[in-house]
């Protein structure tokens, strides 16, 4: 009998799902198919069981014909809801969008989907809070893994310090009105007030870690990352993360001033 190759850990999980995911588009999409990565904790690190995601963002030459981008978010769709993670968040770009990224980036798909994960379909760039995508096309020219394709710098333009600034500052505000999961509201500030300071970009993980060391507020940093990995006893007091928000909101504009 031969070895057993079920991903085991929950970081090989969202490496075999996204290169399904990559093979599927590659079906669909033949040579139209640019390239495939991936993104999020499954580039970046500290993937957590039951709230990670696969994060995949897709690159083709040109707007595919109505029935191909149908068959995609069908099979997608299907595919997604096998797997034990999460979902799929996954963006689908025409090259020129992505060589010269604009501050409401021209996506052709946004899908979100999976078991635990509200669906969500939208082809309109205009009906999409436009700080998501280019943060993400930010965070994917450092860090993006190919799953298909060239790597991400190869067809991802440089996007200035200035814009991803004000994206997340964006990020930030729209955190504090609408994000009901209070660590990912603290860990995505952590993040965000990294790449201020430092100029880069890392894991939720590695940003809480980072923060923890440097913020007024350690316990609220260090509760957020308790809760991430599955530690019930850990709370959030709902005051204290919209200051600890504030705080760095406050921390990235005055970069963004200075910048």
């Amino acid at each position: 009998m031969g070895a057993d190759r079920t991903p085991r850990g929950p970081q090989e999980q969202v490496e075999a799902c996204g290169r399904a995911a990559a093979a599927l588009l590659r079906r669909l999409l033949g040579d139209d198919l640019v390239a495939v990565w991936l993104g999020g904790s499954g580039a970046l690190g500290g993937v957590a069981p039951g709230q990670s995601d696969v994060d995949l963002v897709a690159v083709c030459d040109a707007a595919p014909a109505p029935e191909v981008t149908r068959a995609v978010v069908a099979g997608l769709g299907e595919l997604a809801m096998t797997w034990p993670l999460r979902g799929l968040e996954f963006v689908l770009y025409p090259r020129a969008a992505v060589a010269r990224p604009a501050r409401r980036p021209g996506f052709l798909v946004n899908l979100n989907v999976g078991p635990r994960m509200p669906y969500r379909l939208s082809l309109d760039p205009a009906a999409e809070p436009a700080h998501w995508f280019l943060l993400d096309l930010s965070i994917l020219r450092d860090h993006g893994r190919p799953l298909a394709g060239p790597p991400p710098r190869d067809l991802v333009g440089p996007i200035p310090r200035r814009a991803v600034l004000e994206a997340l500052c964006d990020s930030l505000a729209w955190h504090e009105a609408h994000e009901p999961a209070l660590q990912q509201a603290v860990l995505n500030a952590c993040r965000g007030w990294r790449f201020a300071e430092e100029g880069v970009w890392s894991s939720k993980d590695d940003a809480g870690t980072w923060a923890r060391g440097r913020a007024d507020d350690p316990a609220t940093v260090a509760a957020a990352l308790a809760v991430r990995h599955g530690d019930r006893s850990a709370a959030l007091d709902p005051d204290r993360v919209a200051a600890f928000q504030r705080r760095v909101r406050e921390r990235v504009r005055r970069a963004l001033e200075e910048d």
